[in-house]
């Protein structure tokens, strides 16, 4: 851990935007592929540079590492993102806790105040509704958001014994090396290589940063717009990158929560706690936008046990890594995120 907090500047939020490879944040999280010495030429400065800055991410606590995540279309399960209001905000570990043990939870977003996101899965729609309404029956929880539900990436095929074996292995050690891997599971490097980029290129593994956002001098923050309409995005974009340059867009990743074409997420590098309102009411008076909401951002929660029964079902049921039929995989109409 480093001495202070950490200060984030323009650098930090280049680097972050050549991590994901999308030039967006996504559920999809980061190409692990992107090696340093690509994001300095990119950056146009050295390797030390961009190498001691994440290191210092590290040694902050921003950057806590890394939960690896199979596709959750490879189960042919829906997922969704639902908001509760706790009722003591001061007892979030507590309520985290308690969220953990409902089934199918994956991941959770803490943010400042009464609200935090949890997303989890389940086999079908009427399941994903039963743990949602399990999730507001929680003591300690006194408001439901309404579900908004991800969308269906397809895949291709399933994954084969020797690829869940490789998934286990990264999810035990997301920052081992390739070699590393390849012996944990006893095949050889050049071997473990190509199932790797391939696990990567079909989407069929996610690398998901866990970030602390208490390790930061100045908040972050979601600042979420309802757009008047679906055409002002790309007019409301360039004037927040005039009056807000520092901010890193949401994006869509193929597999994840589904949002009214009228709603932007961005993430923004607030200078102060006190400019979290400027910064609300900068974004409230753009021409397009409807109206405007800010939350201050605390930190991102992994339940990575959630993976483990699907993995070890695939296991079985995939034995010859064949690709479940298309009757398996289910989908769900996208609904409007309206809180």
């Amino acid at each position: 851990m480093s001495d202070g907090p950490l200060i984030l500047t323009e650098f930090d939020r280049d680097i972050l935007t050549e991590l994901y490879h999308t030039g967006r944040v996504t559920i999809a999280g980061v190409d692990p592929r992107i090696s340093v010495s690509r994001i300095a030429r990119r950056l146009k400065t050295s390797r030390a540079r961009v190498a001691a800055r994440i290191r210092e991410w590290e040694r902050s606590g921003l950057m806590r590492g890394y939960d690896v995540w199979p596709n959750p279309a490879l189960f042919g399960v829906v997922g969704g993102s639902v908001d509760l209001r706790l009722a003591d905000r001061l007892r979030k570990p507590e309520m985290f806790r308690r969220i953990a043990l409902v089934d199918g939870v994956v991941g959770g977003l803490e943010f400042l105040g009464d609200w935090v996101s949890v997303q989890l899965v389940a086999p079908d729609p009427p399941t994903l509704d039963r743990r949602v309404r399990l999730l507001g029956g929680l003591e300690g929880v006194s408001e439901v958001g309404p579900l908004f539900p991800w969308a269906d990436l397809q895949v291709e095929r399933s994954l084969s014994p020797l690829e869940i074996r490789i998934i286990r292995a990264l999810r035990r050690n997301p920052r081992a090396s390739l070699a590393e891997i390849a012996k944990a599971v006893g095949v050889s490097t050049r071997t473990m290589t190509a199932r790797y980029g391939a696990l990567l290129d079909e989407t069929l593994v996610w690398f998901l940063p866990s970030y602390d956002f208490t390790a930061l001098a100045s908040p972050i923050v979601s600042l979420t717009l309802q757009l008047r309409t679906a055409e002002d995005r790309s007019s409301v974009l360039a004037g927040l990158r005039q009056r807000l340059p520092w901010f890193l867009e949401f994006g869509w990743s193929g597999f994840g929560p589904v949002f009214d074409p009228k709603l932007l997420t961005v993430f923004v590098f607030a200078p102060s706690a006190a400019g979290v309102e400027a910064i609300e009411r900068t974004a409230r008076d753009l021409p397009g936008v409807a109206s405007a909401e800010a939350n201050v951002l605390v930190r991102v929660i992994s339940f990575p046990e959630a993976f483990e029964p699907l993995l070890a079902a695939a296991s079985d049921a995939w034995p010859n890594g064949r690709a479940p039929a298309a009757s398996a995989r289910r989908s769900r109409s996208p609904r409007p995120r309206t809180r």
